[in-house]
């Protein structure tokens, strides 16, 4: 992490846990994974949940919809009453850790999570398909290794995507036109939405001190669900009640709402995090390799990044048919043999490791350490969109 302790941090729930992760990173918000919990609560709830089906959806929807703490508390409460739960123990422990897991509560601290509604906060999505309940230790770190092949397959093709074509755009708005230069395909797409949205979202100035002007914003039709939104015109700044961008990193439809009625033009730097854009990984080194100067850096990572565009392209091409496959391995073989040739040539030269999968060394370490049980080395080396230790930059 760059010798400092991430913003945030998620994990299952569990009290062990709970207390090794504040006393070595007190400064981390530490979150439950919220997907977790429900998973638990349907087991815990199953006798309940066959007697009124309902209960599930209202469950989920009083996580995962409401806007504010007294909007949850109000709507947790009327659940409890309305099913007769006010004295489940299950509900009364969850409600008493709620503020490591229930979203309205930790909206103010950045997690880097793109959907309210899916299970993108736990590492179980990143063995989906790899691991059941019934799985030994001796198939999991097999399983394990599919699972990371798995990963990188579908980062390249994305990385590939991104690269080499342009996504649709679906707005006039010169702002569309620059986020698809800047952003991944993924957060584009997640950007795109919320733009294309101020459209039914008209902002209305309710207060204006001079130096911030505050708007409401609602959807039509929704004006219950309105949203404030404080404007800085002199810094180009926009703070929205929901908190979207202090959560999740992606600008909200409330302050593009407000962008569009000031007829502010293009995104401002400040709400472009380098995580999110297209050369997010520039730049990004091994921690232990020696330090280099700063133009020794630059050009590390302009090799690694045309190698690896390079090599993003041999793999799509390669892959076409039988024949052409066999060509492309014969190829990189014989290439293989001559960087190994290269590399004795030139032994002395500073050896650089720039990271292709976000930063996280562990994913780096020798075939006998990935292989070698280690405590708690799964979630460890998971990558950093799995495990969710997330920095905001």
């Amino acid at each position: 992490m760059s010798s400092h302790s991430p913003v945030s941090f998620t994990t299952d729930p569990d009290r062990l846990i709970q207390i090794a992760v504040a006393q070595v990173l007190p400064e981390t918000r530490h979150r439950f994974c919220k997907w977790s919990i429900i998973g638990e609560t349907q087991e815990k709830l199953a006798h309940i949940y066959q007697t009124h089906p309902s209960l599930e959806v209202e469950f989920k929807k009083c996580i995962n919809e409401t806007e504010t703490i007294d909007e949850f508390e109000s709507c947790w409460k009327s659940l409890l009453e309305r099913y007769y739960l006010m004295d489940n123990e299950w509900l009364e422990s969850m409600h008493n850790a709620r503020h490591q897991w229930v979203p309205v509560y930790l909206r103010d601290t950045f997690f880097g999570e793109l959907s309210r509604t899916k299970g993108s906060d736990c590492t179980n999505s990143f063995f989906d398909g790899h691991v059941t309940a019934a799985t030994t230790i001796q198939v999991l770190i097999k399983q394990y290794e599919k699972a990371m092949t798995s990963w990188h397959e579908k980062e390249l093709k994305a990385d590939f995507d991104t690269a080499n074509t342009m996504p649709a755009l679906k707005t006039p708005s010169p702002m569309e036109k620059q986020a698809a230069n800047l952003f991944t395909r993924k957060i584009f797409i997640k950007f795109q939405e919320e733009l294309v949205e101020t459209l039914a979202n008209p902002a209305t100035k309710i207060e204006d001190s001079g130096t911030i002007t505050s708007y409401r914003v609602a959807k039509f039709g929704e004006e219950h669900k309105a949203h404030t939104v404080r404007f800085n015109a002199f810094e180009m700044k926009a703070n929205c009640s929901c908190q979207m961008f202090e959560f999740s990193g992606i600008i909200c439809r409330h302050v593009l709402a407000v962008f569009r009625a000031k007829n502010v033009l293009t995104l401002p730097s400040h709400y472009v995090l380098k995580r999110w854009t297209r050369n997010a990984k520039s730049g990004i080194r091994d921690e232990s390799a020696p330090e280099m100067p700063s133009s020794s850096r630059e050009t590390l990572t302009v090799r690694y990044n045309n190698l690896r565009q390079e090599a993003i392209k041999f793999v799509e091409e390669g892959a076409k048919s039988i024949h052409i496959y066999n060509v492309a391995m014969d190829a990189l073989q014989e290439a293989t043999k001559k960087v190994a040739a290269a590399k004795k040539q030139n032994s002395g030269a500073t050896q650089g490791g720039i990271l292709a999968n976000g930063g996280n060394p562990e994913m780096h370490s020798s075939e006998e350490n990935r292989t070698a049980p280690r405590q708690s080395a799964v979630r460890h080396a998971l990558p950093l969109s799995s495990y969710k230790a997330n920095n905001n930059f």
